[in-house]
Formats: C-alpha cells, structure tokens, sequence
C-alpha cells in the first residue's frame, strides 16, 4: 500500500494527463462538448422520474411532492453512475492497455486511478445540477405536499430541502467514495487477467447491485418486506444516503454510517491494492 501512494505520487503528471485526457475524450467532436455532462443526469431524472414517480408511483412518503421525490434519485444517480462506470472500466483496464504494459515500463496503477478521478470530476458537475435543482425548488418554487387520502398514516415531515454549511462534509464523503471505488476497482483489475469472465459477469453484478440500493425508492420497502439484511449489507446505501442528507436536506451525514462505511473503504482499498501489487510482475505475462 506504502508503494502504492509512492508511485502514484511520482506520476502525478503521468496521473494529471490521463485524467484531462480522458476527460476531452468522453465529448470528442460533439457539437455541445463538455455540456453533455450536465445533460446526462437531467435525462436520467427525465426518465426515472416518468417511470418510477409517475408511473410506478414510488415516494419516501405518501404527502413528498414529485419534485422532492425526483431530487432524491437524482441525488443517488449521480454517485451510483460514478461508482459503476469506474468499475466497469477498471476491470478491462489492463487489458485495453495491454501494448503499454508489456512493450514500456509503465506504472499500471495509474490506470484505475485516473478512472476514478475523472469519474469523480464528473460526478462533481452532476452534484452542481443537483445544488442547483435543490435551490429552486427550496426557496424560489417549493412544491406543495401531496394530500394524504383520509385513512393513510404517513410520518411527521421532519426534513426541508435546503443545503447549508454542511457542504463541507462533501470532501469527506467524495474522499471515502474514491476509496471505496479505487479498492474495488485495483481488485478486479488484476482479478480479470485471471478469470477474463469477471468483466462480463460485472455487468450484471452492477445491474443487480442497482436495484438492490434504494436509489428509485424508498428504503423503507425493503424494511417492510422484512429484508432489511440487504440494507444493512449495503455499503452504496450507506454513502447515497449520506450524500442524500447533505446535498437535498442540508443535514450532517450520520456519524455511524460515514463510519461504517469508512471502515469498509478503508478495508477494501488496502486489499484491493495488496492484491494489485503483488500480481503486478506478471501483468506481462498474463497479457
């Protein structure tokens, strides 16, 4: 791990390239450029919200306006698509780069690493539109609550939407998602050089993992249907509900679960990258 941190501190350029390089490369030779970042996570709430708030009907609560239901999937999109698209890249990674790997002597651990950083960028710009969205309809345009039909008991409303100081908690929960992501990422990199299976099979892992984390609904469906165990498992359910608190409610994150899940971060990325360093030697040869 200590060799880790050194590498990636001596290619830092390296690193710096890498990241701007893919960044210009995500929007190549589109007429709206760097745009498309924003728009991407507005057609996402577009369509989710048509499906899940109109169609499906899925609220926190019985009286939480669409729009209010629409923020809050918005806020677990935007950290889920950064999450799963570094870890749907990182697995093939080696294997995309293999020339660079066998024919140079290259620092192969920059190559999750850049992913996740660009990743994050990304994310960053998707956090703004949230902010954004989380403003209006806060103190320009509040939604008004739906009426409760007579008969359904629904929760105290106990939260506002609003964003404050507790911003500053952003750094602490981005830090412990490039952990979470970068651990992940480092062992399934190395692991796909074995079992060339793992980059096909994380498609569907991701897409199970999806539906498994309360980002379209609420959590307490799971708590009604006595599986609450899969919430419990469920260290991305721990950092999007973080994010929800703090970008859509202006509230701390919970201590426990930032705990809970640095601890699992932390883990997994000083596995991830154990496991990563010592195959490094025979990338070549399993290329």
């Amino acid at each position: 791990m200590i060799e880790l941190v050194r590498s990636l501190k001596r290619n830092r350029r390296l690193l710096t390239d890498l990241v701007r390089r893919d960044l210009r490369a995500r929007y190549v030779a589109s007429s709206m450029g760097f745009f498309w970042s924003v728009v991407f996570p507005l057609l996402n709430l577009f369509v989710y919200m048509f499906v899940f708030t109109i169609v499906m009907k899925s609220r926190w609560r019985p009286d939480m306006p669409n729009q209010e239901s629409a923020l809050l999937m918005l806020a677990g999109i935007i950290v889920w698509q950064a999450f799963s698209e570094t870890i749907s890249r990182s697995t093939n990674t080696l294997v995309e780069n293999q020339n660079l790997i066998q024919k140079v002597v290259f620092p192969s651990e920059v190559l999750p690493t850049y992913l996740v950083s660009s990743a994050l960028i990304n994310m960053l710009i998707g956090i703004g539109v949230t902010l954004l969205a989380v403003g209006w309809f806060a103190w320009v345009d509040p939604p008004a609550p739906i009426a409760v039909p007579e008969g359904v008991v629904t929760s105290v409303r106990y939260k506002s939407l609003g964003f404050s100081y507790t911003l500053l908690a952003l750094p602490l929960l981005i830090g412990l998602q490039a952990m979470f992501t970068l651990g992940y990422g480092y062992f399934l990199a190395a692991l796909n050089l074995f079992v060339r299976d793992v980059y096909h099979l994380i498609g569907v892992a991701l897409t199970v993992w999806m539906f498994m984390t309360p980002i379209f609904y609420p959590p307490d469906l799971v708590v009604n249907a006595e599986l609450d165990w899969v919430l419990m498992i469920n260290p991305m359910y721990w950092l999007i509900d973080s994010y929800r608190d703090v970008l859509v409610y202006g509230l701390w994150p919970k201590p426990e679960v930032v705990a809970y899940f640095g601890g699992v971060a932390l883990v997994l990325f000083f596995l991830g990258s154990l496991f990563f360093m010592r195959q490094k030697a025979r990338f070549p040869d399993l290329l």
